[in-house]
C-alpha cells in the first residue's frame, strides 16, 4: 500500500477508532462476529424487499393492480424489513464491531452475537412470508414464530451490549450511554412487536392495527435507530471535525431522548388499548413535539455544521456531504414533529397520521439509509481498500447523496401533502422515491460487494504469517 493511501485509510479510521487499529495482530477485535454478513444480509432485505415494496405498493394504486385487502399488510412488511432487515441488521453489524474499538475490551458473550444474525434473519423473512400470505392457520403460526425470534434476537444483542459497555473496565463514555439505551428499546420494541402479532393471530387477522402499531414504530425508529446514530456521530464527527468529544451534553441528549420515547410508548399503549382522554393525547402529543428540541440540540451536540478543523484525507472529503444531508433530515424531522405535536396539543387530539407518516420517512430515508451510506463509506476497510485504488472517486457518494436526498423529498412531500392531495396521482411520487432509494442502494450494494471481493483477494495474496516459537 503507498504512502498515500495509508494516509487515507487511518484518516478514515479515526473516527470510531480511536486513533486508527492498532498494528498489533493480537488484538480482540481480530475476532469481531462477521459484519460483513450482517451487512450483505441489510442489503439484500432493503433491495430484493424494502425498496421493492416501496415501489411496488404505490404503483399497485396509482395502476389499479387490484391487491385490495394484500395492501395493508404488505405495507407492514415492507416497513419492518427495512426497519428490522435493513437498518436494523446493518446497525448490529456495525455495533458488534464498533463496541471494542471504543469501550477498550473484548465482546461479551461472542456467541450470542454470532447466534443473532441468522435468528434475526430468519425472523424478517418469515414477517415477509406470513404477513402478505393470508389468514391461515399456518400463516399466523409463521408471523408468532416471526415474533419470538425476533424477541430472541434482540435479547442476544442487548446482552452482548449491555455485557460489553457496562462492565467496569469499559471506557464507553457518553458513547456507552446511547448504546446501551438503544438495546434496551430493541428489547421494548421486540416485545411490543410479539405482543402485537400474537394478538392479531388472535383474532384470525394479519394485520396489526395501525393504532396499535404506532408505540412499536416509534420506539424503533427513535428509540433504537435515532439512538445508535446519535450515538455514533456523537463519538465519530467531532474527531474529523476539530471539535472536543462531548461527554455531559451527550449524555443529557441520550437520556432525554429515551424520556421521550417511553413516555410516547406508555401514552401509545393505552391509546392503543381504548384508554381515551384528552390529557393522555396531549402527553402522546407532548412527547412526540419534544422530538423537535431533541433532534436540533443532537445536530448541535454532534457539530456537523460548526467544524473547527477538517481532518480528513482529500479522498474522503466529499463522504462528509452524506453526513451533513443526514443531520439537514434530522433538523427537518425534528421541525415536523414539533409542527405535528403542537397543533396536536392545541386541539386535544391524535397526531395527524399524514404527518407521523412524513416524520417517519424523513428519518427512515434521510437519516438512517443516508447515515449508513456515508459513515460506512467513511470508515469500513473495504472502502479504504477502495480510497486507496481510486483515491479520486467522487461520483459514487455523490449520485448514492443525489438519490436518496430526491427520494426522502418525493416520500416526506407526498405525505404532508396528503389532506390537500386525494386522490390516487399522490401516489406517483412516492413510487418515484422508492425508485431513486432503490437506485442509491443498489449502487451502495455494488460498491460495497466489489470492495468487499477485492479486499479478501488483497488478504488472500499476503503470505501466512510464521508461527511463534
Amino acid at each position: 500500500m503507498t504512502h498515500s493511501g495509508m494516509q487515507v485509510s487511518q484518516s478514515a479510521q479515526i473516527p470510531l477508532a480511536e486513533a486508527g487499529e492498532p498494528p498489533s495482530a493480537g488484538g480482540f477485535w481480530r475476532h469481531d462476529p462477521p459484519y460483513h454478513l450482517f451487512i450483505l444480509s441489510s442489503l439484500a432485505f432493503a433491495v430484493l424487499a424494502g425498496f421493492t415494496l416501496a415501489i411496488l405498493a404505490p404503483l399497485s394504486i396509482v395502476l389499479e393492480w387490484g391487491w385490495g385487502r394484500r395492501f395493508m399488510p404488505l405495507i407492514q412488511a415492507h416497513g419492518q424489513a427495512q426497519i428490522l432487515g435493513f437498518v436494523g441488521l446493518f446497525i448490529i453489524g456495525m455495533v458488534y464491531r464498533l463496541m471494542p474499538r471504543f469501550s477498550g475490551r473484548p465482546l461479551s458473550f461472542p456467541a450470542l452475537a454470532w447466534a443473532s444474525w441468522p435468528v434475526l434473519s430468519l425472523a424478517v423473512v418469515l414477517r415477509l412470508i406470513a404477513q402478505p400470505a393470508g389468514e391461515g392457520l399456518w400463516q399466523r403460526t409463521l408471523l408468532v414464530s416471526s415474533g419470538c425470534l425476533g424477541l430472541l434476537a434482540a435479547c442476544a444483542f442487548a446482552l452482548v451490549v449491555m455485557g460489553t459497555l457496562l462492565h467496569r473496565s469499559s471506557r464507553a463514555d457518553a458513547t456507552g450511554y446511547f448504546f446501551v439505551l438503544a438495546a434496551a428499546f430493541f428489547v421494548l420494541q421486540a416485545g411490543i412487536n410479539l405482543e402485537l402479532v400474537v394478538l392479531a393471530a388472535r383474532r384470525g387477522s394479519d394485520v396489526i392495527r395501525p393504532l396499535e402499531a404506532a408505540p412499536l414504530l416509534h420506539v424503533q425508529l427513535y428509540g433504537f435507530i435515532a439512538m445508535f446514530i446519535l450515538g455514533v456521530a456523537s463519538r465519530a464527527i467531532p474527531s474529523i471535525s476539530g471539535l472536543p468529544r462531548p461527554q455531559v451534553q451527550a449524555k443529557a441528549l441520550a437520556l432525554a431522548l429515551a424520556a421521550a420515547v417511553l413516555v410516547f410508548a406508555i401514552a401509545a399503549l393505552l391509546v392503543g388499548s381504548g384508554t381515551r382522554s384528552e390529557a393522555l393525547l396531549r402527553i402522546e402529543a407532548a412527547s412526540f413535539a419534544a422530538l423537535g428540541p431533541i433532534f436540533l440540540a443532537g445536530v448541535w451536540v454532534v457539530g456537523i455544521f460548526r467544524p473547527a478543523a477538517n481532518r480528513l484525507a482529500g479522498a474522503s472529503q466529499h463522504h462528509i456531504w452524506l453526513l451533513r444531508a443526514t443531520f439537514a433530515w434530522l433538523l427537518i424531522a425534528g421541525g415536523m414533529s414539533a409542527y405535528y405535536g403542537v397543533r396536536a396539543i392545541a386541539g386535544g387530539e391524535f397526531i395527524p397520521a399524514y404527518g407521523v407518516d412524513a416524520v417517519r420517512h424523513a428519518v427512515g430515508i434521510g437519516v438512517a439509509s443516508m447515515m449508513i451510506a456515508g459513515m460506512a463509506m467513511l470508515i469500513l476497510p473495504e472502502f479504504a481498500i477502495r480510497r486507496t485504488r481510486h483515491p479520486n472517486e467522487r461520483w459514487p457518494a455523490l449520485a448514492i447523496l443525489a438519490l436518496l436526498s430526491a427520494a426522502a423529498a418525493l416520500r416526506v412531500a407526498a405525505a404532508v401533502a396528503t389532506p390537500h392531495w386525494q386522490n390516487t396521482d399522490r401516489y406517483w411520487p412516492m413510487a418515484i422515491g422508492g425508485m431513486l432509494a432503490e437506485g442509491a442502494l443498489l449502487l451502495f450494494a455494488a460498491l460495497f460487494v466489489i470492495s468487499l471481493i477485492q479486499k479478501n483477494a488483497m488478504v488472500a495474496s499476503f503470505p501466512p504469517r510464521p508461527a511463534r516459537e
